[in-house]
């Protein structure tokens, strides 16, 4: 593949005098070692030479890309088979490739300060990382920051294959979650909806890009927990995205009424959330700061509050500068969306945040994860909710502050809200934006008429 040798040669650029080992990651056992979870190579692994093994190395030494493939063992060959065959692994990722033996000789031949390491998220990985290297990798280390500086700089930008990747992962994520709105009717649980989805991924040879939320209970942001009964007045949130098999993921969030029929409350909350969603996407070009779209959503939901009589006793200025809406909207307006979910997380703020930015430490707005200025070919998600926790309203370092702008009595009337959001995935293109997740109910309108169709 021709992205391949591109992303290559751009890394090589930016490295300079820089080599980078990069780990595929070591198999994880659960509970023993001939019972392992199923494995995914590390997103910047498969970004630079695909969807390979346990066991991988990829290596960048003066311009030329190195790809280190365990050798089969007749264990190997007896339980799994003799695996894929080098002379096709070459010609696709533009690689030379070793066996793995020969990897340590290579590393003995680059200049220690030379040689910098992307770590493992995987505490196994990075040891085995550790002791190929002869020391642990960390971003605290000048070497392994540069290096991850260099590759991050690529991935903030989906190339053509990457864009075309990202979208059939989002075509599938859409029939995913259509698949679940059928399902709806019938459902007695969240696993149904569940299983309904993990039908349609399988078949077309994909898998959850995260642990699937599908809960009755969407006042809880990552409740994963599946089993609950689904019960008529209730509102069921499912935040599902779908993997491919070469790894690219999508992220969609919809919320629906368990009975195919929204209350009053739950379409007053509902529709608020859509129009703030709306406004949001709008506002999706280059150039455009990321953090500015979080500022307008928290300003819209605290008008859009305020409008309703859920808040009361000050002004709407009053309530942005206390940072109220907070209490409805402790996260952020979205993400980076790649070959994660929350794409490149695991350099922690070095991807979501651009050189210099920090988290700000306000309840809420800590929880931002993308804090850069857009541009063309970034990936990301737009999801606003709004989320009615009783527990939060009652911490001590939020009780006088509920106290004094909440109305009790008018928050009992969307008692059987618990939490709504809304999410879709954007591709910024040089004049706005595109939306790779289409074809989905969307209104009140749209969900209610499409349940009701198959209901029969």
């Amino acid at each position: 593949m021709a992205s391949f040798r591109a992303r290559h040669a751009s890394l090589a650029q930016a490295l300079g005098n820089l080599s980078l080992l990069v780990s595929a990651g070591q198999l994880q056992s659960r509970n023993y070692a001939g019972n392992p979870y199923p494995f995914r190579a590390s997103s910047h692994f498969i970004y630079l030479a695909g969807q390979r093994g346990p066991g991988a190395y990829f290596l960048l030494h003066q311009h030329h890309a190195h790809l280190f493939l365990p050798e089969t063992t007749m264990d190997d060959l007896i339980w799994s088979g003799p695996g894929e065959e080098w002379g096709p692994i070459a010609d696709l990722t533009g690689c030379q490739l070793h066996p793995l033996a020969q990897l340590a000789t290579f590393i003995a031949e680059i200049d220690p300060q030379n040689l910098a390491v992307i770590p493992h998220p995987d505490l196994r990985s990075n040891q085995v990382l550790a002791e190929l290297v002869g020391r642990y990798p960390s971003l605290e280390d000048e070497r392994d920051r540069l290096g991850a500086q260099a590759l991050l700089n690529l991935r903030l930008y989906a190339d053509a294959d990457a864009q075309s990747e990202l979208q059939m992962a989002c075509d599938l994520t859409v029939e995913a979650h259509l698949a679940a709105l059928n399902a709806l009717p019938r459902a007695q649980s969240e696993s149904d909806i569940a299983a309904a989805m993990a039908r349609v991924i399988t078949q077309a040879g994909g898998t959850f890009s995260f642990i699937p939320i599908i809960t009755t209970c969407g006042e809880r942001l990552h409740q994963v927990r599946l089993g609950n009964l689904l019960q008529a007045d209730r509102l069921l949130l499912v935040d599902v995205g779908a993997e491919t098999a070469s790894g690219w993921g999508g992220d969609v969030t919809n919320t629906w009424p368990v009975s195919g029929r929204y209350s009053s409350s739950q379409a007053l909350i509902y529709n608020l959330v859509l129009d703030v969603h709306r406004q949001v996407r709008a506002e999706l070009r280059p150039g455009l700061e990321y953090k500015a779209l979080h500022s307008m959503a928290h300003k819209l939901f605290t008008e859009g509050l305020a409008q309703l009589g859920i808040l009361r006793g000050g002004t709407v200025e009053e309530y942005l500068e206390q940072n109220v809406a907070s209490l409805f909207f402790p996260h952020g307006i979205g993400h980076l969306l790649g070959l994660d979910p929350h794409d490149m997380e695991d350099l922690g703020d070095l991807a979501g945040y651009a050189p210099g930015r920090r988290r700000d430490p306000r309840f809420g707005w800590s929880s931002l994860r993308l804090d850069r200025q857009l541009d063309e070919g970034m990936v990301v998600t737009v999801e606003p909710g709004l989320y009615f926790i009783p527990e939060l309203w009652e911490a001590p370092q939020f009780k006088e502050l509920a106290h004094k702008y909440l109305d009790r009595e008018r928050l009992q009337e969307f008692s059987d809200v618990h939490g709504v959001r809304i999410e879709r995935d954007y591709l910024i293109t040089p004049v706005g934006h595109e939306l790779l997740t289409p074809d989905m109910p969307t209104t009140v309108e749209e969900i209610e008429k499409y349940i009701a169709e198959r209901k029969g």
